[in-house]
């Protein structure tokens, strides 16, 4: 699994080296600009909402296999693993303010000309 993530961000880090070489101007259009910030804020907030699946199944599992080991330990482990999901949660939730706020930018005012 590791080799495949880290072929996976070699490949991703090569794609991304060439994308200046693909526009030989010097300035770059305002719809460009638009599509380049709408492609990376879906990109992240995709990644963040699986990192964010992720990181909540492990959890809920370990927690699951840990209440069934010790069932003495339910409410401390309960209360430990809402708090950690609501945590997850958040996080995708702020990437996705941070999407919200470069799609409503309007960009033609700060472009540089």
């Amino acid at each position: 699994m590791r080799k495949k993530s880290l072929l996976f961000i070699a490949g991703l880090l090569a794609l991304t080296a060439a994308l200046p070489a693909q526009s030989p101007d010097k300035t770059m259009p305002v719809t460009t600009l638009f599509f380049w910030t709408i492609l990376i804020g879906s990109v992240c907030l995709t990644v963040a909402a699986m990192v964010g699946i992720f990181g909540q199944s492990k959890a809920f599992c370990n927690a699951s296999d840990n209440i069934a080991r010790n069932p003495a330990a339910a409410d401390s482990i309960r209360g430990l693993l809402i708090i950690a999901l609501a945590l997850m949660e958040s996080l995708v939730i702020y990437v996705l303010l941070i999407d919200l706020i470069l799609f409503f930018v309007r960009w033609g005012n700060y472009t540089v000309r």
